[in-house]
Parts: C-alpha cells; sequence; structure tokens
C-alpha cells in the first residue's frame, strides 16, 4: 500500500513536470523581429503595417517613432511593409531579427481624394436655379 501511494506521487510529479516543460516550449514557438520604417528622408512612418505574408491575422503597425516589434512563427516567413501613398516591400526573414525599412514614394499614384460625412442643416445646402 505504501509502495503505491509513493508510485502514484511520482507519477503525478513527473505528469507535473512534463506539463509545465511542455507548456514553455509552447509559449517560445515566436522569433521576435523589430525595427523602424522611414521614409526617403528618413521621417519615420507613423502607421505602417507590418504583416506576416499569407497570414493577414499576424501583424502591427509601428508607433510614433516608426518602430515596430513582431512575433514570427519561424525564419522561414516573409514580412511586407505597407504604407499609404508608398511602394510596398517585402523582406524574407531568415537569421535577420532587426529590419530598418526605408519605403518610397509610389510613383503610380497621382491623386489622393478624401471624404468626409457629416451633417449639416438644409437652408445651407439648398439653393435655386433660375433660367432666363
Amino acid at each position: 500500500m505504501k509502495n503505491q501511494r509513493q508510485l502514484i506521487k511520482q507519477t503525478l510529479l513527473a505528469i507535473l513536470m512534463l506539463i509545465s516543460f511542455s507548456s514553455s516550449l509552447y509559449a517560445q514557438g515566436g522569433i521576435k523581429v523589430t525595427g523602424t520604417v522611414t521614409d526617403e528622408n528618413k521621417e519615420p512612418l507613423i502607421g505602417a503595417t507590418v504583416v506576416v505574408k499569407g497570414n493577414s491575422a499576424r501583424g502591427t503597425v509601428t508607433d510614433f517613432d516608426g518602430n515596430f516589434s513582431l512575433e514570427v512563427p519561424s525564419e522561414s516567413v516573409t514580412l511586407v511593409f505597407t504604407y499609404v501613398g508608398m511602394s510596398m516591400q517585402e523582406k524574407f526573414v531568415g537569421k535577420q531579427r532587426v529590419f530598418n525599412i526605408v519605403l518610397s514614394e509610389n510613383s503610380m499614384l497621382e491623386e489622393v481624394v478624401v471624404v468626409g460625412f457629416g451633417q449639416q442643416k438644409k437652408e445651407s445646402v439648398v439653393g435655386a436655379i433660375t433660367q432666363t
């Protein structure tokens, strides 16, 4: 009876150790990459998008200084850097952990149209047209 209790205790201890070890391995599954996204004038691009190619759910945006930090699943992924009005860039991760990206203006973009919605009183938007 005493041997059975000791065996059960040892088995439970081994199971708990395996569970804690496997959960720590699971948490270390990603690779952290960092960097900065700037324009051609070395100005930081605030809100530039950095995503893993083929998995847009895994991504981030740059902060006020153009910095980003992202955990990627493996070294074999490609990062896609985009910003409105700028050309997109793709970089393979490999062994690189720090990315300093310079995005250039998109020459295909000719004009940006901003549309806003709001409220106005009827009197300010109604007019009359006359013909003579």
